[in-house]
């Protein structure tokens, strides 16, 4: 079950590092209280045998037997950006016909997505601005100004 269980984490770990900008960690809890990280690059590996679990890191290989570990688990560290107390605020939401955006970096590409990922509506803005979303179907949509992300129903 344990080795199933890590190969599931490994699983999952390859797809998010795939798609996400962050940097990804493999830890190890180990049964005597140690940990050990593992930082997922672009060479980095992760596989097991019948006893043992192995990491890659495109140099060296690490492996920890199974019944030496008692937790494994991944964390993503994400950079974050400060922004000057400004919050992207957008209005009404539920929206029927037109969306106003407020607090609006200058010169920010918006970008309203369908909930399938196309990019529906874009503009650049600074300050303010409103947009026509009466031509979209009725649905969940993002909307994305920089590095925040939000939703919002069109109905």
């Amino acid at each position: 079950m344990r080795k199933f269980l890590i190969a599931a984490f490994m699983l999952i770990s390859c797809l998010s590092s795939a798609f996400a900008q962050d940097e990804v960690v493999f830890t190890i809890l180990k049964t005597d209280g140690n940990t050990m990280d593992f930082v997922m690059n672009r060479d980095a590996r992760i596989y097991y045998s019948d006893t043992q679990l192995m990491f890659f890191d495109g140099n060296d290989i690490v492996s920890v037997n199974f019944e030496d570990i008692r937790k494994a688990y991944f964390t993503a560290h994400q950079e974050v950006e400060e922004i000057e107390n400004q919050q992207l605020s957008f209005y009404p939401n539920p929206v029927n016909n037109v969306l106003n955006i407020k607090n609006i970096a200058d010169n920010q590409t918006i970008t309203v997505y369908s909930i399938s990922g196309q990019a529906m509506i874009q503009l650049v803005a600074s300050g303010e601005a409103t947009v026509d979303v009466s031509m979209l179907q009725n649905g969940i949509y993002l909307i994305r100004a920089g590095n925040m992300v939000s939703k919002f129903v069109k109905m």
